[in-house]
Parts: structure tokens; sequence; C-alpha cells
């Protein structure tokens, strides 16, 4: 039973991402037939301009969406899901603010437009954040504890990006004061620089850690492994879901994941 429930969630988590992907191809291509029509016709007025950031709205928090998606399946998915739900909520307010009676705005923004602005800001920092931190958290279970304790330093630097800017766009600018707004964007700076450098350092160190350690697994150490017997083992159903599972979370192979139950069985 089990077994087809987790099935079942793995259909449906590519289902959603088969409908995500399919949804940017379709923003992407009607954008551009509506920029080929607008170049050949000579005519680009305010209803195109607008379906062309509509749909660009669309292509751009259905990739947000994939990349939400990437923790399904995994212990951290509460964050997948609220990530979703945050873009959700800033594509619902980009579209408001991209249809929104531009001639109203001519004179004197309205305090419910200015409301939604701040709103679509904050909502969209937020969900981009949290594409970020959740495609870090593909990390999570990496086999060396120095990448899973650099992975949660990260974390804390993607958390403190949004933390820093939300409160600049609720107070219009005001904050922080002229006497620390030096200090307060330059600290801003270092975060950006040290969430840079970790955003592409650890997966590239993953990788050759990873690609170092298959290395060592399938060539022999000495005389001695090279004469070791090999053993064949199938497994089927229940038990052969497992060891994929666990070969996914951990980031190594089926032939890894037995060789380390055997060690283990070994040691006892």
């Amino acid at each position: 039973m089990s077994t087809t429930r987790v099935s079942d969630a793995e259909r449906t988590i590519k289902g959603v991402r088969r409908v995500a992907i399919w949804t940017v191809i379709i923003s992407l291509v009607f954008t551009a037939l509506i920029g080929i029509y607008t170049i050949v016709s000579g005519e680009f007025g305010e209803t195109q301009s607008r379906v062309i950031l509509t749909m660009l709205a669309v292509a751009g928090f259905s990739i947000l969406a994939l990349c939400h998606l990437a923790v399904f399946g995994r212990d951290v998915k509460v964050f997948g899901w609220v990530g979703i739900g945050t873009s959700g909520v800033a594509l619902g307010l980009a579209a408001t603010l991209i249809w929104w009676n531009w001639s109203d705005l001519m004179y004197q923004p309205s305090d419910l437009y200015l409301t939604l602005t701040k709103s679509f800001a904050i909502s969209a920092l937020v969900a981009v954040s949290l594409a970020h931190a959740n495609l870090m958290l593909l990390l999570q279970n990496s086999p060396l504890r120095w990448i899973r304790t650099a992975l949660s330093v990260a974390l804390v630097l993607i958390t403190i990006v949004p933390t820093l800017v939300i409160p600049v766009i609720l107070t219009e600018g005001t904050f922080p004061p002229m006497s620390f707004q030096d200090v307060y964007w330059r600290f801003f700076g270092v975060i950006l620089i040290l969430d840079a450098l970790a955003t592409i350092a650890l997966p590239v160190t993953t990788l050759i850690v990873r690609s170092q350690r298959k290395n060592l697994a399938v060539e022999p150490a000495g005389p001695k492994a090279a004469s070791a017997a090999t053993i064949t083992v199938a497994l089927s159903g229940v038990n052969a879901a497992w060891v994929k599972t666990r070969a996914t979370e951990t980031g190594t192979t089926a032939d890894q994941v037995i060789t380390a139950l055997v060690a283990s069985a070994r040691k006892k």
C-alpha cells in the first residue's frame, strides 16, 4: 500500500512539473508570436504590451514553480508548498497591476495601487528566495557533514536577503535612516556576495565529491580487491523501491546503498 502511495505521489509531481514546463513553453511562444505580429504590423498598443507582460509573468512564475517542485518527495516539501503558494499570490498581483487602468495613475497613484505594488514586490521577493532555498535544499542529504553545515549557512544568507529588503519596501525607502544607510547597504552587499559564492561553490563541490566517490567505488583498491568475488543481487517490489529511494536521498547509487548496508551488518 505504501509503495502505491509513493508511486501515485511521484506521478502527481511529474504531472505538475509537466504542466509547469508546458506553461513556460506556451507562454514564451505566445509572447514571441505577439512580438512578431507587432513588428510586422507596426501596431503596438496598450493591449499588446499588457498581454506580453502577462505571458512573461506566467512564464517567470512557472519557472519558480519548477524550482519549488524540486523538493517534493523530500522531508522539506513544506517549503515547496509555501513557495508555490507565494508564487501564485505574486502572479495574481502581477496580473492585477498589469491590467490596472493606467490612466488613473497619470496624476497620483491611489493607496490601493501602492499597497498592491508593495505586496507584489514582497511576495515576488519571497517566492524567488524560496525557489533559491529549495534548489539548495537538494544538497541536504550530502554524506559529508561540512557540506551540510555550509548548506545551513547558505540558507541563513538566503533568509537575510529578503529580511533586509522588505523593510525598505514597506517604508518606501525611508528605512534605513540616512545616518545608517551606508553601513546597511554595505552589509547587504557583503551578504549578496557570500550568497552568490555559496550558490555557485556548494553544488560544484558536491558534484566533484560525488564523482570522486563513484570513481573510488568503481576502481579496485589493490590486488586483493581485484580478486574479490562479485555477487549480483536482484531486488524487486518494496525492497527495490526502498533502495532506489535511499540512493536518491543520499545522492549515491543503488550498489553503494547495498554495500553500505552490508558493511554496517559486518560491524555488528
